[in-house]
């Protein structure tokens, strides 16, 4: 990196300079109209794109490739007197209840034939002269280096907010147009590499979804060849099911399914384990974001609440019906009520049972149950009368657990690959853009 040189603000390199967001953009109204608005596409001559704030949030990451992505359409008389979203232009989510997500923004790019306006909880911004190479501005806005300046002049208790007018007044150290084309080269290597990763996982995904739909139903068999009609018998209440299964009911499998903690047990800031819904994530069960309770609230609920290795958690509120088992040797954990049913199975092995909860059938009868339920959520009482067939045959179970659960290790260690590379992203973003320069440029 070139030497530092001083200015009255802050230590720049040479190259770099300091601006303030109104001297290097113009700021242009933005729609407020709520996600009720949205309609279905009908034609471009009745319907536009529209960017929400909430798709921000959830959905768009630094650059928003308006062409391949998919964003919502409101009807074009709603257009009224609103700019038409350009290349390079940023739009700026300036409402959330969390940091994380006031402030975010996404450059948009790729626009071709799109008309987009930008709606309810936004800002923005374009680019009045050549200060940012197109496509730079949505990793640098994305950085620490941006974020922490933003973060500054959040105002709020419960939902936090930036407005236009302390937005203007904050200094941006921008890089040479040089220096961020290197810098662009790094990003889009790393992007391109995620892409790749993720086109993978779709692909994996879809072919796992196919051979489940097979599998489960037996239509296939586990060496790939597929039974014909003489093959199957039907069951008066199931349909058409392949000779050598059975059709037995959730609770005619299982030793026991229970629900967890109806009260509510006490946080503590360490302890055991309180597992809700959340920490089912892409079918494991994941330790990254989880509340924890006193060994007296342990020793109270553990012998009913307490899940052990080769248990299958359920969640029943929620994101409804996501599936996953306990490893072994599993300690100190607990469900509740509200979140999570367990069940364990003498009569089938735990990852048989794991994958036909998550096969189409019972995920629809799990929403049928949840659609007739005044709660709007599912408990051991559903579950236990949910109907699922199998081979009765266990090398036949082994053999359809082994295909899918090929499956399922390959797409885990994938998405693995995809946290290393968003780590290697977030670690260029973080020293290049705070001229801590490792690479030479």
């Amino acid at each position: 990196m070139s030497k530092m040189e001083n200015t009255s603000i802050t230590k720049v390199s040479k190259g770099w300079n300091v601006k303030t967001v109104e001297q290097v953009f113009d700021f242009y109204p933005t729609a407020t109209y709520s996600r009720g608005k949205q309609v279905p596409k009908v034609s471009s001559e009745l319907s536009i794109k529209y960017i929400h704030y909430g798709d921000i949030h959830t959905q768009y990451k630094m650059l928003l490739d308006a062409t391949n992505t998919k964003i919502p359409y409101i009807s074009r008389e709603l257009k009224k007197d609103f700019e038409f979203v350009k290349n390079g232009d940023l739009i700026i989510a300036d409402t959330s209840e969390d940091y994380d997500g006031v402030g975010k923004c996404v450059e948009v790019v790729n626009i071709g034939d799109n008309e987009i306006i930008s709606g309810l909880h936004t800002l923005m911004l374009r680019q009045k002269g050549n200060d940012f190479i197109e496509g730079f501005k949505g990793y640098f806005f994305s950085s620490d280096f941006v974020r922490r300046e933003l973060l500054r002049i959040v105002t709020g208790i419960k939902v936090y907010s930036i407005t236009k007018a302390t937005l203007a007044k904050v200094n941006l150290t921008i890089p040479s147009p040089q220096e961020q084309k290197a810098m662009m080269r790094f990003f889009s290597k790393v992007d391109e590499a995620i892409a790749s990763v993720q086109n993978s996982i779709t692909a994996a995904e879809r072919l796992k979804k196919s051979l489940m739909q097979n599998l489960l139903t037996g239509k296939m068999k586990p060496d790939g060849t597929f039974r014909t009609s003489e093959e199957f018998y039907i069951d008066e209440k199931f349909g058409k099911v392949p000779v050598g299964w059975e059709v037995k009911k959730v609770q005619e499998l299982s030793i026991q399914v229970t629900d967890g903690e109806h009260q509510t047990p006490e946080r503590t800031e360490t302890g055991y384990y309180l597992l809700s819904a959340r920490n089912i994530k892409n079918g494991y069960l994941s330790l990254d974001d989880v509340d924890y309770i006193s060994d007296k609230e342990l020793r109270r609920i553990q012998k009913r609440c307490n899940p052990q290795g080769g248990d299958i958690l359920i969640s029943c509120s929620g994101t409804i019906g996501n599936v996953c088992i306990v490893p072994d040797g599993f300690i100190g954990g607990m469900v509740r009520s509200a979140a999570l049913v367990k069940l364990n199975s003498d009569k089938i092995e735990p990852q048989f049972a794991e994958l036909m909860l998550q096969s189409h059938s019972l995920q629809n009868q799990m929403k049928v149950a949840v659609a007739s339920s005044v709660q709007g959520n599912i408990f051991q009482g559903a579950i236990k009368k949910l109907r699922m067939i199998y081979p009765h045959d266990k090398q036949e179970r082994l053999a359809i657990t082994e295909c899918l659960y090929q499956f399922k290790r390959d797409i885990a260690s994938m998405q693995d690959k995809i946290i290393v590379l968003e780590r290697l992203k977030k670690s260029l973003m973080q020293n290049l853009l705070t001229e801590k320069n490792i690479i030479n440029l």
